[in-house]
């Protein structure tokens, strides 16, 4: 694999991360997951905001401009023949004494991984309720940071490992899933939940509800349960709809609200920079 590194693109067996590093040591970095679309990096703007605010959160000094990891996301591009790409970009605070630090991280350690992606296609999947609670955020709201135990725990948790995983908050109210936010139905009317359930701001989710209209609701497990139609989003799959929730049966595919919902991303993934821009 090749990877961008602190402004160069190397082989992933010629790059050398220090075991110092608050990243490994403590969980202080951040990062941001979206693909390239006949080479375009969808809504790579909002993705650029959101890691410079996660940046700024947590005490890193970002040394990269948007126009720089621009770039480095066309190089890689090109190294990989001009094959669509799956692009993590990764922000880790950087080598430091141990112990805690309060002082700015100025120097951090910038990683883009980049592998191939298939084409775009539609897809369903069965929706499993997980029993370990979302935990809290770190911060006032939840950052795309380090910190995945939980998701990686509650992986582990789910009987079907093809399906995603549903988080309640420890007050019982849908919150997220493991990759994922949540979106449901009823009637012409769409719902998501609120972020004071601690789910994060997808940049796929604020699209959408750029989009179309929406409303954060508060909703318990059997009022989803009991929705017309379910989908979930993320910056690499797009929307995915929901074929069952903990066995019950939901209309995936051949959701009205779904198709509806794909033909937004029709128009918008080869084109758009930002969730802002109008047509």
């Amino acid at each position: 694999m090749y990877l961008w590194h602190d402004g160069h693109v190397k082989r992933e067996e010629d790059i050398r991360i220090s075991p110092f590093d608050h990243g490994y040591l403590y969980g202080m970095g951040v990062f941001e997951t979206f693909r390239t679309y006949g080479g375009h990096p969808f809504l790579f703007d909002d993705h650029i905001e959101r890691l410079q605010m996660s940046c700024a959160a947590i005490g890193i000094k970002l040394p990269y401009g948007r126009d720089e990891l621009l770039a480095a996301v066309e190089e890689l591009y090109r190294i990989h023949e001009k094959s669509d790409v799956y692009i993590r970009l990764n922000v880790s605070a950087g080598e430091r004494e141990i112990g805690l630090s309060s002082e700015p991280y100025a120097t951090p350690t910038v990683l883009m991984y980049a592998k191939p992606v298939g084409p775009r296609r539609n897809s369903e999947r069965a929706l499993e309720t997980i029993r370990l609670a979302r935990s809290t955020p770190e911060t006032s709201y939840r950052l795309k940071s380090h910190h995945y135990m939980n998701n990686l725990v509650a992986k582990r948790q789910l009987f079907n490992q093809e399906a995603e995983g549903l988080f309640l908050t420890k007050e019982g109210f849908i919150c997220e899933g493991i990759t994922s936010n949540i979106f449901w139905r009823y009637g012409d009317k769409w719902y998501t939940p609120p972020l004071e359930t601690g789910a994060l701001n997808g940049i796929t989710r604020q699209f959408l509800m750029e989009q179309m209209p929406v409303e954060e609701r508060l909703a318990l497990l059997p009022q989803l349960s009991e929705a017309d139609e379910i989908l979930y989003t993320n910056s690499i799959q797009e929307a995915v709809a929901v074929s069952s929730l903990d066995g019950r049966a939901f209309p995936g595919l051949a959701g009205h609200g779904y198709q509806s919902v794909q033909t937004l991303f029709d128009q918008a993934v080869q084109t758009k920079w930002s969730r802002r821009e109008r047509e």
